[in-house]
């Protein structure tokens, strides 16, 4: 049976044009435990009733009076609608945790390949990675159309930070599918970005560092279909199915 969650929208940050990042405070119960790609429900009120709509957490399981959300607004979208008006110190109801997608807990390096808002769940699972014991390579490809999009990049910049041991690092790439060059950017940021699509700079990846497909698990999280596209892609570099794992939105 889930868990009702009351809680209290404490803050709003707009992210880009259209992502904002929600942080709700636990009101009752007073904590959430869950799992890094976990979700959690809402009920969003209609002029007919109710529909629902699940959201990842994008916060760090350690976090446990709090959650956070990230969430793209679509202009008409009913649930985008009821966001983009929520006010700070409004109390919302959600109800779970749930859903099987997860970080597996061994010594698999771990290939994370998502686009837009899929990062949401990637980003609780990085916070996972930064506390293991396992001293693994992560590697993260995040696609997004515009270097105007760009957020949490002072965060996945922290997580490639040289204090965390290399072997265990984030070795990030930003893809930007429709910049031609990286001129905007300044030039010590350039080595977290890529031109083109997340298959694309993976397939660089493999140029250098072929072995890695061997002991490998590989996480996608997107659109429904792009992950859809990008599980076709990795099976047909024959990687077996049952390291891969995806959520689609």
């Amino acid at each position: 049976m889930l868990q009702t969650y009351k809680t209290i929208l404490t803050k709003k940050t707009q992210l880009n044009s259209n992502t904002y990042l929600y942080r709700f405070d636990l009101l009752v119960p007073k904590e959430i435990i869950f799992k890094p790609g976990q979700y959690v429900i809402l009920r969003v009120p209609t002029g007919k009733g109710f529909m629902t709509r699940l959201y990842s957490i994008a916060s760090s399981p350690n976090s446990k009076n709090s959650l956070e959300l990230i969430i793209a607004i679509i202009p008409g979208g009913l649930a985008s609608n009821y966001f983009i008006s929520l006010k700070e110190n409004t109390e919302i109801i959600f109800y779970g945790v749930a859903g099987m997608f997860g970080l597996k807990e061994n010594e698999k390096n771990k290939v994370f390949l998502v686009t837009g808002t899929g990062i949401a769940p990637i980003r609780s699972m990085l916070t996972q990675i930064q506390n293991s014991e396992f001293r693994i390579q992560n590697f993260l490809f995040w696609g997004l159309k515009n270097y105007k999009d760009v957020y949490l990049l002072d965060e996945l910049k922290q997580l490639s930070s040289p204090v965390i041991p290399t072997e265990a690092g984030i070795q990030t790439k930003i893809c930007l599918s429709r910049e031609q060059n990286f001129d905007m950017m300044p030039a010590e940021d350039k080595r977290y970005f890529d031109l083109g699509h997340v298959d694309n700079s993976f397939d660089k990846l493999l140029t250098t560092n072929y072995p890695l497909l061997t002991n490998s698990e590989f996480y996608l999280c997107g659109a429904r279909q792009v992950v859809e596209s990008l599980r076709i892609f990795l099976l047909s570099k024959n990687i077996a199915k049952e390291n891969i794992y995806f959520e689609k939105f």
